[in-house]
């Protein structure tokens, strides 16, 4: 694949840096978005491994780091799940006024429910992917009680995630506990596939199912099987590329709707 190194502005004025992954010939048949995971970026060989399949199936995806993440501006501990919701629309609006609006939007982990409250705001996107999620935004907070237990108490809390030090301000989780994925479910109504594996010691399988169940037609669920949650293998990247892109297909180019 061709990859293009690209820049854009979020709402609240920070540069997002990210990338385009796209078809080497430069045949372009649909553009995606892909977010990725809570405090992860979006150099994680996971994405570009995912991308480099759904890019032989006529993909442009662009991928990108969230406010206060990797090469993006702004700062982390002033970011929570709103701006992040934020940051895919605004990654929606750059592809739609530079190159054409998304169809597709793929999630990492967290960044698969960013894509869900998202998609609300994006007129162009036909389909929703969403890899290792949480079936409710606020899974994290418990996740993170203590953290969020000593923020309250000092205002800033310091939590050490896959080797980086974050800091956390009470704003954080007082914001991620406001949403209600059940209730956004609800009214979505785009093909939506769900992918989970039985290994995840992150995320257990049980939210792939609730997520799966509370959705409108047409849905989809696929066992990634004995996968870590991050996807390190390439083989086990390429095998979610492949079903991804094989998935969409089906929607995105008029065969079934």
């Amino acid at each position: 694949m061709k990859t293009l190194q690209v820049k854009f502005l979020n709402s609240r004025g920070n540069h997002l840096s990210g990338k385009i992954d796209m078809p080497f010939n430069e045949h372009i048949k649909h553009y995606a978005i892909f977010a990725h995971c809570f405090t992860c970026s979006m150099e994680l060989k996971a994405i570009a491994n995912i991308n480099n399949i759904l890019t032989k199936y006529g993909f442009a995806v662009l991928r990108f780091d969230m406010t206060g993440i990797g090469e993006s501006e702004g700062s982390f501990p002033d970011s929570n799940f709103t701006t992040q919701i934020d940051d895919v629309v605004s990654a929606a609006k750059f592809l739609d006024e530079n190159y054409s609006g998304p169809e597709l939007l793929i999630g990492h982990s967290l960044g698969g429910a960013a894509i869900m409250f998202a998609s609300k705001n994006i007129q162009s996107i036909k389909a929703l992917v969403t890899i290792a999620s949480p079936e409710e935004p606020a899974n994290l907070a418990i996740k993170l009680k203590r953290t969020k237990d000593r923020s309250v108490k000092m205002g800033v809390a310091e939590t050490e995630i896959g080797g980086v030090k974050f800091n956390f301000k009470p704003q954080f989780f007082k914001d991620i506990e406001g949403y209600n994925a059940a209730k956004l479910q609800k009214d979505i109504r785009l093909p939506y596939l769900v992918l989970h594996s039985t290994a995840d010691t992150y995320s257990d399988l049980s939210n792939a199912y609730t997520l799966y169940n509370r959705a409108n037609e047409p849905k989809s669920i696929v066992s990634l099987d004995d996968i870590d949650h991050l996807m390190l293998n390439k083989d086990d990247a390429h095998y979610a590329g492949q079903i991804i892109a094989a998935w969409a297909v089906k929607y995105l180019d008029g065969n079934s709707r």
